[in-house]
């Protein structure tokens, strides 16, 4: 953990990055704004642990509980946040050998943030932007759309825009939390993402693409011969 004193006459740029002559110091971006979540993996049998460090040491409380079951793996999830409320790490553990995150922290040598979660308040254009760009998203099987209306009547979203874009959708409409929209890279940093999100009212993590997003990992898995 780093932490930074924002009351210093110094910020965190002063201190650890050198400016880079002639480079643009705002150039244009794809829409992003601020970080909406961290995602820490940890060992099988650690997530209470972390779950406590995180708890006693910032205060911080539990707003979700997860044990999502995929068709080969699986994992448990417990989503801390901060008294704020503005940061938030859901902490994951695998539930067997052959889960996405014990192939992260085998690739990782260890515990540490899975993926980055950055918000946006335009996700089509944004990944519009950065496949323009050259970035590499998750894929998304589509028999997902199919679902789509029937799980979430009254989104609101144009589905066939979804499915080009590959975006998830997930919410709740029926207690008026809303929804949220949200999409996955490939992995950037060695084994770690980013997850690009879009809340229209709805302030959860997206549990309900949970299952398809883990089967799309799993299938991705298996084309690569770790499952």
């Amino acid at each position: 953990l780093y932490l930074v004193d924002r009351y210093n006459d110094k910020s965190i740029y002063d201190v650890d990055f050198v400016p880079i002559e002639g480079a643009e110091q705002q150039p244009p971006g794809v829409g992003l704004l601020r970080i909406d979540h961290l995602t820490h993996n940890v060992h099988k049998g650690r997530m209470d642990e972390w779950a406590h460090f995180y708890a006693k040491l910032f205060n911080f409380r539990e707003i979700r509980y997860f044990d999502i079951q995929g068709q080969a793996t699986g994992l448990k999830s417990r989503a801390m946040t901060s008294p704020c409320g503005k940061i938030r790490i859901p902490i994951n553990e695998p539930s067997d050998t052959k889960s996405q995150v014990q192939e992260y922290l085998d690739a990782y040598h260890g515990e540490g943030i899975q993926h980055i979660a950055l918000t946006t308040n335009d996700i089509y254009g944004t990944v519009e932007r950065l496949r323009a760009n050259g970035v590499e998203l998750m894929d998304v099987p589509d028999t997902y759309y199919d679902k789509v209306d029937e799980r979430l009547p009254g989104h609101g979203e144009a589905l066939a825009r979804l499915k080009k874009c590959r975006i998830l959708i997930d919410g709740d409409l029926e207690n008026s939390k809303g929804i949220l929209l949200q999409i996955f890279t490939q992995t950037v940093i060695g084994p770690i993402f980013f997850e690009i999100i879009q809340r229209k009212g709805n302030e959860g993590f997206g549990e309900g693409n949970f299952r398809a997003l883990f089967e799309s990992i799993e299938r991705d898995q298996i084309k690569r011969g770790v499952l």
